[in-house]
């Protein structure tokens, strides 16, 4: 850095409760350090995050906005109908589709473990709309044998 100019390096510092961010005018670099989102309650769904079907906790502490980020904790499918907590993260709502809800009596969650157990019939509907989805390269068309045959 040359000596004659001013030096632009100013660091601004917001602190919250559970948030502290930096802002460096040098580099433009933010950097944001929170606590993990807390998710004690909340209800317990299908989502697609990243192009992956996951079984997710969604908080009911988190206000409905479209801009609003969601807290959730995701679990990763163990064994044939048990699943187990693989990380609590905050995502931004164009990040996670809600695929369908569960009901709670069709599971059951044990916090201390941090394990959730699924119906089978919850599990098949997962695994449903966990394969993909082929489209059709072009519209169907009857065989050309029936359209003569027809005639």
């Amino acid at each position: 850095m040359n000596a004659s100019l001013p030096s632009t390096s100013h660091s601004y510092h917001t602190a919250s409760a559970d948030k502290t961010m930096t802002l460096s005018k040098s580099t433009h670099s933010y950097t944001c350090d929170s606590l993990p989102p807390s998710v004690e309650d909340g209800h317990f769904a299908f989502a697609r995050i990243g192009g992956e079907v996951r079984l997710v906790q969604v908080s009911s502490s988190t206000p409905i906005g479209a801009l609003t980020t969601i807290d959730v904790k995701i679990f990763r499918h163990e064994f044939i109908t048990i699943f187990r907590l693989l990380e609590t993260k905050t995502i931004h709502p164009a990040d996670i589709y809600i695929l369908e809800t569960i009901d709670d009596r069709s599971k059951c969650y044990e916090e201390e473990k941090e394990m959730v157990f699924l119906s089978k019939d919850v599990v098949e509907r997962m695994r449903k709309l966990s394969l993909p989805v082929f489209a059709r390269p072009y519209p169907y068309r009857p065989s050309r044998r029936i359209y003569y045959t027809l005639r």
